[in-house]
């Protein structure tokens, strides 16, 4: 099996590096509940993907998007397995589901919400990741416009990026550092935070998610001169 064939690649750090590891390009499916959600916050494909590009030279990412269909999804699971990825990541649309996928000879990596039997859970400390209509930007723009008053914030890139390199991880057949069992389910849980105005830029801009550019543009420009955010 191909993760055989990665022992002999070396490892380092938190994200492994498979630089130069023999064999066909080892493959991760990414099954994702709906990309055209701009609410959606249990993953960043595109932080997925150039988390697995840059700690596996020869991995590759194959993204498949549910549209928000359950049943979508479990052929899209289906298509992975028949496809021959290595290991499977799902942002599940109705974990329930995809629970037939789990526990076959592909690893199941759940991402969000729990899929009864997946092999690996990262998630939320509180549960699954909370629905909010709107996007980020959004809720930070009504926070400035003093629409309200605060607005839950996920860290979708960080765990989206720690569900990349678990799934690395899986493919150099190596556990994967600092998890917890929950349940017989080795999993890595992450905080939802509550941001007001006052923490807004120490959080959000400080960190790269949301630019003062981009939330204090157009109608929210002046209120951000105000409120000294400019």
């Amino acid at each position: 099996m191909l993760r055989a064939r990665l022992l002999a690649c070396l490892l380092v750090a938190v994200a492994p590096l498979l630089s130069g590891c023999i064999g066909d390009e080892p493959t991760v499916a990414l099954l994702v509940a709906d990309g055209s959600d701009s609410a959606a916050r249990a993953v960043d494909a595109d932080a997925f993907t150039e988390r697995v590009e840059a700690t596996c030279d020869e991995c590759r990412v194959v993204v498949f998007d549910a549209e928000g269909d359950a049943g979508t999804q479990k052929s899209q699971a289906r298509q992975a397995e028949a496809s021959s990825a290595d290991a499977i990541v799902v942002d599940a649309v109705d974990p329930d589901d995809l629970q037939a996928v789990a526990g076959r000879e592909i690893p199941l990596i759940s991402l969000g919400t729990l899929v009864p039997g997946s092999e690996r859970f990262v998630g939320l400390t509180g549960g699954d990741v909370p629905e909010r209509a709107g996007s980020d930007l959004d809720a930070a723009r009504d926070l400035v416009l003093g629409e309200e008053k605060t607005m839950s914030w996920v860290p979708t890139r960080a765990m989206s990026e720690r569900a990349a390199d678990v799934a690395v991880a899986f493919l150099a057949d190596i556990e994967p550092p600092d998890g917890e069992d929950v349940d017989g389910v080795e999993t890595w849980l992450y905080e939802e935070q509550d941001i007001t105005l006052d923490n807004l830029t120490s959080v959000l801009v400080a960190q790269g998610i949301l630019s003062l550019d981009d939330i204090c543009g157009g109608e929210t420009a002046k209120r951000c001169a105000r409120l000294g955010l400019r």
